[in-house]
């Protein structure tokens, strides 16, 4: 409508077509483009990974901020490599490792850390599972609903593993915590997020492992390992 002085090819309204049909069976944007921005990043975005939301910027823009000089940093659980890439773009002079338990998420992750020239580590792991290394900062958005939560359609199209944590939604969590331990050096870093109405039970469940909290946005807790 918008160059109504150009007829559309064939080709063209077919194609338009199609995405009105996916989009009317509410098909999430993002399938149908094949592309999501994040951080001011064009990534490519499958429905083997979670949509990087908005809300997970902050979490990246606390990492950039925190991680120390020439430190090494862990992005679990990286989905499509938002966190990671985007850290690593800002600043190259961390060495960035990201894990995936999908193999299938992991291809577009190395898609797209290709696609934006950044170098990074990546690992297939169950959570700490083939994590040998230290790290002075860990960036984590492990999945947070509730087993049986209701989703609208579109979110339903998100791949499960990658939304579910349980009864409560932090039974990852509470794995991934006490791993941390032997992986996150002394007064490292740790940024997650989560539901806000989880925040309570999530900043407690930190302090069994010595973790403080030194910054709370909507989504996002950030926190550092208390010196002992």
């Amino acid at each position: 409508m918008a160059h109504n002085d150009r007829e559309l090819t064939k080709q063209e309204l077919m194609a338009f077509q199609a995405l009105v049909r996916g989009r009317g069976s509410r098909k999430p944007l993002v399938h149908l483009t094949g592309k999501r921005e994040f951080y001011g990043l064009e990534l490519q975005i499958t429905p083997d990974v979670l949509t990087p939301r908005a809300e997970t910027e902050k979490m990246a823009e606390w990492a950039i901020k925190y991680a120390p000089k020439g430190s090494n940093l862990l992005d679990m659980g990286t989905g499509s490599g938002a966190l990671a890439i985007t850290i690593a773009k800002h600043r190259p002079d961390l060495k960035v490792f990201a894990s995936e338990v999908s193999p299938a998420a992991l291809k577009v992750a190395e898609h797209n850390a290709t696609k934006q020239a950044v170098n990074i580590k990546f690992i297939q792991s169950d959570l700490w599972q083939h994590i040998s290394a230290h790290f002075e900062t860990v960036v984590t958005n492990l999945p947070y609903l509730e087993d049986g939560a209701e989703l609208m359609p579109e979110v339903q199209k998100e791949p499960a593993v990658a939304l579910f944590g349980g009864k409560d939604g932090l039974g990852l969590y509470r794995r991934f915590l006490k791993g941390l331990p032997d992986h996150l050096k002394p007064v490292g870093y740790l940024f997650t997020e989560s539901d806000p109405w989880q925040h309570e039970a999530l900043i407690k469940e930190a302090k069994r492992y010595h973790l403080k909290l030194i910054e709370q946005d909507y989504f996002i807790l950030g926190f550092q390992l208390a010196k002992e």
